[in-house]
């Protein structure tokens, strides 16, 4: 008797190891880490407005970096932008959200009315202002043997920038952010 009880004991173990390892590989986890910082330039006169907006996210993937360039008014609106994405280390950020760097990029820009492209050369410096805010989430998800959970962590804090566009200098920027950024992904099949 006391040896079926063992042998029932192993086929049990072994049992729960096969379906911890079938489990084990059903299962996806990513995750993620970056940072980010973004910055607005807007100038009014009369009753036109020019405006350019600059981000940069940066994963452990790469980079990427949007420059738009605007102006409207009552009866008109222009503008061009471009986008690129770099491996190359061009952006820094302080772990605190103290200051933030984009060296030199070359970014080709497309006009939004008449589909020509040039070629612009921008950089930009953000220094962090006021508190550090913070934020989480957590979700989850389940849809017969499927579930899905994701998770997420983010800090961010206002900032003022500085930018160059082709040599041109912007000055102060009229809103800036810096943030960095944790989030994780799993599913798994019961």
């Amino acid at each position: 008797m006391r040896k079926s009880y063992t042998i029932l004991l192993s086929l049990a173990v072994l049992l729960s190891m096969v379906m911890s390892v079938q489990a084990m590989e059903s299962k996806t986890i990513d995750r993620s880490n970056g940072a980010s910082a973004s910055a607005d330039w807007c100038e009014t006169n009369g009753d036109i407005t020019t405006g350019k907006y600059l981000s940069v996210t940066e994963t452990d993937d790469g980079t990427d970096i949007y420059l738009e360039i605007y102006t409207y008014g009552p009866d008109y609106w222009s503008g061009k932008s471009g986008y690129i994405f770099t491996e190359d280390d061009v952006f820094s950020i302080d772990r605190k959200l103290n200051s933030a760097s984009l060296s030199d990029v070359e970014i080709e820009v497309c006009n939004w009315d008449t589909g020509e492209t040039e070629t612009l050369t921008v950089n930009a410096d953000w220094i962090g202002m006021g508190d550090i805010s913070r934020d989480s989430y957590t979700s989850r998800s389940q849809s017969g043997n499927y579930i899905w959970k994701s998770s997420g962590s983010s800090k961010y804090r206002d900032a003022s920038a500085t930018s160059s566009i082709d040599g041109m200098d912007l000055g102060a920027s009229s809103y800036a952010s810096l943030s960095n950024f944790k989030s994780a992904y799993m599913s798994m099949e019961k």
